[in-house]
């Protein structure tokens, strides 16, 4: 919220063994997961992803050759 990015929370299973949607986004069961308007999908262990965003780094981690 304080960088100014927009997004929308999705809710999906607690249990790892129900998440067959996220894999076939991320490649893994794992949580937390951004995926990008152009369908980018970026995954990190949440401290990580929350210093990439608080950087303002979040765009270098789409997919290379993806749209901005």
């Amino acid at each position: 919220d304080e960088a100014g990015v927009d997004y929308e929370v999705v809710k999906e299973p607690v249990s790892g063994g129900k998440r067959d949607d996220l894999e076939k986004l991320s490649g893994q069961r794992k949580y937390p997961v951004i995926e990008f308007e152009d369908g980018s999908v970026y995954r990190e262990e949440s401290k990580d992803m929350a210093a990439t965003i608080a950087a303002g780094r979040l765009d270098e981690k789409r997919s290379p050759g993806a749209s901005t």
